[in-house]
């Protein structure tokens, strides 16, 4: 199950990155999936950045696409691919 997760996050952080491509119907799911993810595992510090990051992406969804965003792709692809070698 760790690699499904691990998987979602790396395509969450690549709809990021294209978000501009993609319907915004599309676009708006995964930051829902991180923030839901993010709230069941709460007592992770991960997981409280996990949600900052979700944020900075619904804030590019919504035309502010700050350097900061860069790094939420960044972070959330990370943690991806550590999902899936884990």
């Amino acid at each position: 199950m760790i690699w499904i997760l691990g998987i979602l996050d790396i395509l969450s952080a690549i709809i990021l990155v294209l978000q501009k491509f993609i319907p915004f119907k599309w676009a708006i799911i995964f930051p829902i999936y991180i923030i839901l993810k993010s709230i069941i595992f709460i007592k992770d510090f991960s997981s409280i950045i996990d949600f900052i990051a979700a944020i900075f992406f619904i804030l590019a969804i919504f035309g502010h696409f700050y350097i900061i965003t860069w790094l939420a792709a960044f972070w959330i692809v990370q943690k991806g691919v550590f999902s899936l070698f884990s």
